[in-house]
């Protein structure tokens, strides 16, 4: 069975539109074999029996098959017309528990569920029981998507004896971070924690056109920490110009700071409030911890700094290929979707 251009194009926009987990599952499977992988790696791969993958491809090819059968039960109590508009609903409004699902269905239609039944309709129409993500509750999308145009007009226009860097602070505490890992089930694996709750106070910033990353350690983050590290930025830099973007913190934003850069070749840009996501070293920070902090309990504060250290001052410069894989600004703008519960 080979597949036309115009065939195979449907079927790659069809797995990425439809809602039913099944039908993408014969979708891709069919793909695949049209792309040369055998039966035995298709099944492998998705986690299906041979003879599955083999029924998906016979009956593609005999009916142009790409969807389940109706089951009996549940699944079938909800016409059509009826299913969309309680997928509508479902997405309009968030239910803490299935059987006020249930209870909305048969109040709606008259049609009765049970909490499994209704548990499984649910995972076929590709819904899944999870926490909505929290945001800062004055996020604007609009002043970031306003900072992302004017950012991509400095580099864009960016003469070539200046530079941008990114600029931030970060704290990393002497405390065991957890943090989900693949474990065999049934089994629990514990973490030490530790009672002190110190910490070490840094800034960095990172040029991503080279992936130069600057650190200094202080022992508190002030307005005065701020300017002795641009100071110390200025002299590493050949830049006749250097574009500091940070956010909009006090120890970025003050009187003495203001004053200092009359006299400076650095010009700061100010992320809009709340946009984390806006700075690209945020990402440097994350590596930090991946290899530093998560799921690690350290003798104590002295062997814990010693791992910070040797971070900032001796991987960094052998992470080049890694930090240009992971830090970038590819940005990504929140949108808001606020959650609205149901009422009950």
């Amino acid at each position: 069975m080979k597949l036309s251009s115009e065939r195979k194009s449907s079927l790659e926009r069809r797995a990425r539109e439809t809602r039913d987990a099944h039908e993408r599952l014969r979708i891709c499977v069919i793909l695949a074999s049209d792309e040369g992988m055998s039966v035995e790696l298709i099944a492998q791969a998705h986690r299906i029996s041979v003879a599955s993958v083999y029924r998906y491809l016979a009956e593609y090819e005999k009916e142009k098959k790409t969807v389940h059968d109706p089951r009996g039960g549940s699944e079938s109590k909800l016409n059509l017309e009826q299913a969309q508009e309680l997928l509508n609903h479902l997405e309009r409004f968030t239910y803490l528990h299935v059987k006020e699902i249930c209870k909305y269905v048969q109040d709606a239609y008259g049609i009765h569920y049970s909490v499994s039944g209704m548990t499984g309709w649910l995972h076929e129409h590709n819904f899944v029981y999870k926490e909505p993500i929290k945001v800062p509750g004055k996020l604007d999308p609009q002043k970031q998507e306003e900072f992302i145009k004017k950012y991509e007009e400095l580099k864009a226009n960016l003469p070539e004896n200046e530079e941008i860097v990114f600029l931030d602070a970060v704290h990393p505490e002497f405390q065991s971070q957890a943090v989900c890992g693949w474990i065999k089930k049934g089994e629990i694996k514990t973490l030490p924690t530790t009672n002190r709750q110190d910490r070490l106070h840094f800034i960095g910033a990172i040029n991503l056109s080279n992936m130069k990353v600057e650190v200094q350690e202080y022992s508190t983050i002030n307005g005065e920490s701020t300017i002795d590290f641009l100071k110390a930025l200025e002299i590493s830099s050949t830049a006749s110009r250097i574009h500091v973007i940070c956010d909009n913190g006090r120890s970025n934003k003050n009187k003495a700071l203001q004053e200092y850069l009359k006299t400076s070749k650095i010009e700061i840009h100010y992320l809009p409030p709340y946009s984390p996501n806006l700075n690209p070293i945020e990402r440097l920070w994350k590596v930090m911890r991946e290899k530093k902090t998560y799921n690690k309990c350290y003798e104590n504060f002295k062997v814990f700094t010693t791992a910070i250290h040797d971070f900032f001052f001796e991987d960094i410069p052998k992470t080049t290929d890694l930090l240009k894989k992971r830090i970038n600004d590819n940005f990504q703008t929140i949108e808001l979707n606020s959650v609205r519960l149901a009422s009950i």
